[in-house]
């Protein structure tokens, strides 16, 4: 048993079919008169009926150019092909735009129109879009994204592929590189991935390599960061610096965390003194023929130099902070001068031996302290705000212990003392 349907002869009264993909992606963004001429070329390619472009013009109303520049624009987003012909003419060939996007196969025009089934391109363009690959890659992307491809994405997605030789792995590690930063766009996208194929990173292998190398110098630019105390992002100027130290002066991450750890010490740590600490390293390393990251050391008469820069420097800033004190709480001045009378009159009981005359001395000496404690703090200071805070509590910036002993602070104190002579004698 065979069935037949009686076919309408008169076209008009049949459907046009028109992809909701079409109707969604491609028409809101397109001029009205545009997207008549792509509705009026349909209707006739689906009944692969002939339509010159005077008689079109005239049936709608537009003028020759406006029809050219019609079929010119749909061509620019891959939603239909101009077919040039002997003639100077040409035809249009209507592309399937879910084939374009999703992988289905084919194409449909006044002339030659293939099964929406069929898996045989109609040409080599065809085969290269719709392949699976491409067809994994967009649909991978749109995952990624959260949303739809547009035509112009899609277009620029296959451009990387085709025009950029660009694997589809590497176009995928692009992709979740970006919106992993919350760079989503299709054309940073692209970007990315002509920078990569210019540095010649042409593989998944060669891309993931980059990026663990990019992974940890960002952690290296954090750490330098967080050495200085500085609880931030480094800009793109201060990334420059360090790569510069690292790639230009082959400077080791320990020489210039040291040096970060010296800078560290200033009143206003920054990377701009670290810079400076590393080219005169760097300098010095290079006038005496050594390597940057070995060190030079110092003298014993150097760093005596410096523990006493360090106390002049702790003692200073002292006096200063006590001036501020004296100027807005005047009863503090007293108060210092009275505990430096009982001071120097303890100093005189302790030679006399009187215990009694010695333990009123102390006694008087805790309660002007706590007074003054009690004036300090009202007036939102420290306790010790004006005492003299060395860098190093157990030998007063001596070096030398309590009991004769050498400090343990002096290993650390050698390497800044060694830094300090380098920046006197390049100031001198």
């Amino acid at each position: 048993m065979k069935f037949k349907r009686e076919k309408i002869r008169d076209f008009y009264l049949l459907t046009t079919d028109v992809e909701n993909i079409f109707i969604n992606e491609y028409m809101p963004g397109a001029p009205g008169n545009f997207v008549k001429v792509y509705m009026y070329g349909l209707l006739y390619s689906q009944n692969e009926i002939e339509m010159p472009p005077e008689k079109m013009a005239k049936q709608l109303s537009m003028d020759l150019k406006e029809i050219e520049e019609a079929w010119n624009y749909w061509e620019s987003l891959g939603a239909v092909k101009k077919i040039s012909l002997k003639d100077g003419g040409y035809d249009i060939s209507f592309r399937q735009i879910r084939a374009m996007m999703y992988g289905s196969t084919g194409t449909v025009s006044g002339s030659n129109v293939s099964d929406e089934g069929s898996r045989c391109p109609q040409d080599k363009d065809d085969a290269d879009i719709y392949n699976e690959e491409l067809r994994n890659l967009l649909q991978n992307i749109e995952q990624l994204k959260g949303t739809s491809l547009s035509p112009s994405e899609i277009k620029e997605i296959f451009s990387l592929a085709e025009e950029d030789n660009a694997t589809t792995e590497v176009i995928l590690l692009a992709a979740e590189y970006c919106c992993e930063k919350g760079k989503t766009g299709i054309n940073y996208i692209a970007k990315v991935v002509r920078e990569w194929m210019k540095e010649g990173l042409k593989t998944k292998a060669e891309v993931k390599e980059k990026l663990a190398a990019m992974s940890q110098r960002n952690g290296f630019y954090k750490k330098i960061l967080r050495t200085l105390g500085l609880n931030r992002g480094a800009t793109e100027a201060e990334k420059e610096m360090i790569d510069s130290w690292v790639d230009d002066m082959q400077f080791s991450k320990e020489k210039i965390l040291e040096a970060c750890v010296r800078g560290s010490f200033i009143s206003n740590p920054n990377l701009r003194y670290v810079n400076r600490v590393l080219h005169n390293w760097f300098s010095e390393a290079k006038i005496s023929g050594r390597s940057v990251n070995s060190s030079s050391g110092v003298s014993q008469a150097v760093l005596n130099r410096y523990y006493a820069y360090l106390r002049h420097k702790a003692e200073t800033e002292a006096d200063a902070r006590r001036c501020e004190i004296y100027a807005k709480i005047p009863e503090i001045k007293e108060l210092d001068q009275q505990l430096l009378e009982l001071g120097q009159n303890l100093s005189k009981t302790v030679l006399s031996g009187d215990k009694e005359k010695i333990a009123e001395i102390r006694r008087m000496t805790s309660l002007l302290e706590k007074e003054k404690a009690v004036l300090l703090t009202e007036n939102n200071y420290r306790e010790d705000y004006t005492d003299i805070k060395y860098a190093c509590s157990k030998c007063g910036d001596t070096g030398i212990t309590e009991d004769g002993g050498r400090c343990s602070c002096t290993r650390e104190r050698m390497g800044e003392a060694e830094l300090w002579q380098n920046l006197t004698s390049s100031e001198n």
